[in-house]
């Protein structure tokens, strides 16, 4: 026997000595530590000059999966690893050397555990090698075996589902029944099982209905697979399939309304914010079905739950200025000379209440870094009924979260101050008239008499003591200074009726990006849409105030919104020339 027939007999011996582990991470890590006894760890594979032992370690390190692609599944064999710029490790089976594939070929003759003859001639088949038919129907045939040889379970399913589709992809409709029957039985069997594991019922309900035809038997496997598990996302999914099933539209309604009492019967049995998540998906799927009485249904259920139902925590947390830094805090107010002057220090000097757009990202990006694990938890904003407002759906989605996070504990911070400061102007200067506050007002070219009143009296009941009655009506008169301002500039926004939609201009949050786009300021922007109607996050107390959803509006906040009413106030129409 030549050097290199004895190198084959040993690689194969290996490889059906790994095969009896007890699953296939075991028979892989078995193989490896077999074939690198004696050579140093951090030599690479692609190094090792011994060709039967670097064919074989690349030969079982490929990952192997089902894919669809275009509606229909496939058996994908790939590189396990996949750098930035292309490299992959193991190679592509593609651009693996023909000597490397002479040994996959040469150890198919050698090999008998099924584990070991299934990934072979997968691989041959992926290479289009000899008779790539033959090795297609070898590597489903010993999926099948080597799917027999293990416990039910997810390896087992898994070899089962590759070696299907292997079968099909070369119209090999005997050894695809084959599997196919063993799919089904075990189905039933874990169905039977003591311990209920809904993942591999599902990963073979799953294989199962890749299938063009699927057995008939499919529906009743469905039918108890809905008694056996009870877990709502489990049913969820069940009914899902059923669905897709349906013959009719009548049996499709049955089946979303059976859908919504899941998730109606699962918050039932939930409290708190786990039953407010379960009511939430029973509305969702309501609508998903379009049922209008069922939508109507779910959304009561909802709307029902009370916001001390959730069993929110409530944190807090204080700082402490002292005297001499509120001093300090507080002398652009003080060396104003007069009210007038002061007001408009309130948003010259002071700036945006939520802070520098550029630093608020670098904070943002800095605390990413040092708090990774945190975008992998969601985050969904409860409104202040307790019912949920939002919940990203993108990684730019949880990035303007983020950013209206650190936004808000700006606002948190500084609202005090400028409470402070609005106050301090009262204190200094006296509380000015109406009158002299609507002609101070009434000085740009947008404010009109009835603004400019409008105007003055909420900052005068903020400083006679009514901080809510100031919030409430300066919160509208925010966006009829934004909406006056796009007006100007001869942009044409206002929606005529359609249909049953009146005619109406668009939301603030429109509006706004449209003065961005031609010119204001951006960390103001940003001030004015999270404090007033940022979705993502941040006070929007425009929309709570609105909605009635704030029982009382303090002082803090109060002043802010009287500070972004001033910054508006002292815009005229913005020109497209940045130098203006």
């Amino acid at each position: 026997m030549t050097s290199r027939d004895s190198q084959i007999e040993r690689v194969a011996g290996a490889i059906d000595q790994a095969a009896q582990a007890s699953s296939k991470f075991k028979s892989a890590r078995a193989l490896r530590e077999t074939l690198l006894s004696g050579t140093p760890i951090d030599v690479p594979v692609e190094k090792i000059s011994d060709i039967p032992i670097r064919a074989t370690l690349w030969a079982f390190d490929y990952a192997v999966s089902v894919r669809s692609e275009n509606n229909k599944q496939k058996a994908v064999i790939e590189p396990r690893f996949r750098g930035p710029s292309g490299e992959t490790d193991p190679p592509q089976v593609a651009n693996v050397s023909d000597e490397v594939v002479e040994v996959w070929h040469e150890l198919t003759s050698k090999v008998s555990s099924p584990w070991g003859l299934a990934r072979l001639n997968h691989l041959l088949f992926e290479r289009r090698f000899g008779r790539p038919h033959e090795h297609a129907i070898a590597a489903a045939q010993n999926y099948l075996l080597s799917a027999k040889c293990w416990d039910l379970g997810l390896d087992r399913s898994k070899f089962l589902a590759v070696g299907l589709r292997i079968a099909r992809s070369v119209n090999s409709k005997d050894q695809a029944d084959l599997i196919l029957c063993q799919l089904m039985d075990d189905a039933r069997q874990e169905l039977s099982a003591g311990d209920k594991r809904p993942g591999v019922f599902m990963r073979l309900i799953d294989s199962i209905l890749s299938e063009r035809t699927p057995p008939s038997g499919v529906d009743d496997l469905l039918v108890d697979a809905f008694a056996v598990y009870t877990d709502p996302f489990i049913r969820d999914e069940i009914l899902r399939i059923k669905i897709l099933r349906a013959p009719n539209l009548e049996a499709k309604n049955l089946l979303w309304g059976k859908l919504v009492q899941v998730w109606g019967e699962a918050a039932d049995n939930s409290q708190g914010l786990v039953r407010s998540t379960h009511l939430k998906k029973a509305l969702e799927c309501a609508e998903e079905s379009q049922d209008r009485k069922l939508i109507e249904r779910a959304a009561a259920k909802l709307q029902a739950l009370r916001k001390e139902e959730l069993g929110l925590a409530t944190f807090t947390s204080s700082s402490s200025i002292d005297e001499a830094e509120i001093e300090r805090l507080l002398a652009p107010v003080d060396g104003a000379g007069n009210w007038q002057h002061a007001l408009l220090a309130l948003y010259q000097v002071y700036g945006p209440a939520t802070g520098d757009l550029a630093k608020n990202r670098e904070r943002m990006e800095r605390h990413a870094q040092e708090f990774s694990l945190s975008r992998l938890f969601p985050k969904e904003l409860i409104g202040g009924d307790g019912l949920p407002r939002y919940r990203p759906q993108s990684d730019e989605d949880r990035d303007a979260m983020d950013l209206a996070e650190q936004e808000s504990y700006n606002l948190q911070s500084f609202a005090p101050i400028l409470a402070m400061a609005l106050s301090r102007i009262s204190e200094k200067y006296g509380v000015p008239s109406e009158s002299e506050l609507a002609e101070f007002f009434a000085q740009t070219p947008l404010t009109d008499e009835n603004l400019a009143y409008a105007l003055a009296r909420s900052f005068v009941r903020y400083w006679m003591g009514d901080a809510e009655g100031a919030a409430f009506t300066i919160i509208p008169r925010i966006e009829t200074l934004v909406r006056n301002l796009v007006i100007a500039m001869d942009l044409g926004v206002y929606r005529v009726q359609r249909d049953q939609k009146p005619g109406q201009y668009p939301g603030l949050g429109y509006l706004l990006d449209i003065l961005k786009d031609h010119g204001m300021d951006e960390s103001w922007h940003r001030c004015v849409l999270t404090v007033c109607a940022n979705p993502a996050g941040g006070w929007n107390i425009r929309n709570e105030v609105a909605h009635g959803f704030i029982v009382n509006v303090g002082i803090p906040p109060a002043a802010v919104v009287l500070q972004v009413a001033l910054y508006l106030w002292s815009l005229n129409c913005i020109s497209d020339e940045p130098a203006d």
